[in-house]
């Protein structure tokens, strides 16, 4: 049995176009689609010594996450029995965690077209996940991204 495609999905449009690239991976290799979406531990937002940020339970977190994953289903057409959940951490770890738990057949997910110095503080969850992950990674471009040329 093939592993299934692990999907990591913010619920954004760039997401949503990784999903479609998914669905014909999981068609191709009569695989199914593990759809996930990872919270950051809201230990991350602890401020410094100036600072404090207010953020949620995780526990409310989650919930919220949930909501949010069972809309992004229905609107996608996704079977009601797609396995999907919500992981708390720092994205990227839990990403590639979760493929190699469930011994994934691949990652699809999408890059969302970050560059310069948005790119270096942001970071790219999707460019870890490509040099970590012991799977083959399938990144899609952000819908309607053009390549910047230096």
């Amino acid at each position: 049995m093939t592993g299934p495609i692990v999907v990591p999905t913010d619920f954004s449009d760039h997401s949503a176009a990784a999903l479609s690239w998914a669905k014909k991976m999981a068609a191709a290799l009569d695989a199914p689609i593990r759809c996930i979406y990872v919270a950051r531990d809201p230990a991350t937002y602890a401020g410094s010594d100036y600072m404090i940020y207010s953020v949620p339970p995780i526990e409310e977190i989650k919930e919220q996450a949930v909501a949010k994953m069972e809309k992004f289903a229905s609107a996608h057409k996704l079977d009601a029995d797609l396995d999907k959940d919500v992981l708390v951490g720092t994205p990227f770890v839990e990403i590639v965690r979760d493929a190699r738990a469930q011994n994934a057949s691949m990652i699809v997910m999408s890059t969302h077209g970050h560059s310069g110095l948005k790119h270096v503080l942001l970071g790219s969850t999707t460019e870890a996940v490509v040099r970590k992950a012991s799977c083959p990674v399938l990144s899609v471009p952000a819908p309607g991204v053009e390549f910047e040329m230096p």
